[in-house]
């Protein structure tokens, strides 16, 4: 994962404001210039082949919208449509591509939320894709076994050998993790963070600058 220069919460601002400016122009220009700017950012960081792999999941939400929309209104309104969709998710691949779950935990419990709301949002990102690599580890042996898991509907007899351990690992998964909260005192008051988010003056800068934009743009918008 890599790291970024500021701390999350003033990243989080700027995703939610960029979303919000997202949301509200309808210019496929404007879309398509948004997501320039934010493929040169994930080629500087060198994400493509993470940033590959999300477009290979989303792919299939983003031409359904592009259909839907086109089929229902009219090809301009397909194409920004897939376009908006497709921008906003790489606002957020970014986002979570650059922001250590310990650190955006510590930083949303840092502006009041709750923890065990910061603990589940920090928890789905470390700990899902452990749980994906669980699952084609049960994928794998099974077929090794030669029951065809993967082979269309005549294969649904079979789904019990795949769900059957993945649940069974999932849960003692869940009890080793509620074990070491427990051990670890989790929710108890006066804690510290090891690590202790702090906004600079670029964090700073970036939330003023976000604002500012914001405001200017919907100005802008509602003015004409």
């Amino acid at each position: 994962m890599k790291r970024s220069l500021l701390d999350p919460r003033s990243k989080l601002i700027l995703s939610f404001v960029a979303m919000v400016l997202l949301m509200t122009f309808s210019y496929w220009a404007f879309l398509a210039i948004s997501l320039g700017i934010l493929i040169l950012f994930v080629s500087q960081l060198r994400l493509w082949q993470n940033w590959l792999l999300f477009l290979k999941g989303l792919g299939f939400a983003v031409l359904s919208f592009f259909l839907i929309a086109w089929l229902a209104f009219d090809l301009p309104t397909g194409v920004i449509s897939g376009l908006r969709l497709l921008t906003i998710g790489t606002v957020f691949f970014l986002f979570f591509q650059t922001t250590p779950p310990e650190l955006l935990s510590n930083g949303l419990i840092k502006i009041g939320f709750p923890n065990a709301f910061a603990f589940v949002l920090s928890a789905s990102m470390q700990f899902v894709p452990v749980l994906i690599r669980r699952a084609r580890n049960i994928r794998d042996a099974q077929r090794a076994r030669g029951i065809p898991i993967e082979g269309g509907i005549k294969s649904i007899i079979y789904l019990p050998a795949f769900v059957g351990p993945l649940l069974i690992q999932s849960f003692k998964f869940a009890d080793e993790l509620a074990e070491a909260m427990e051990a670890r005192g989790f929710g108890l008051s006066g804690r510290r963070f090891r690590y202790e988010p702090h906004l600079r003056w670029i964090d700073w800068t970036v939330i003023a600058g976000s604002f500012i934009l914001l405001i200017t743009a919907l100005l802008i918008k509602y003015a004409y």
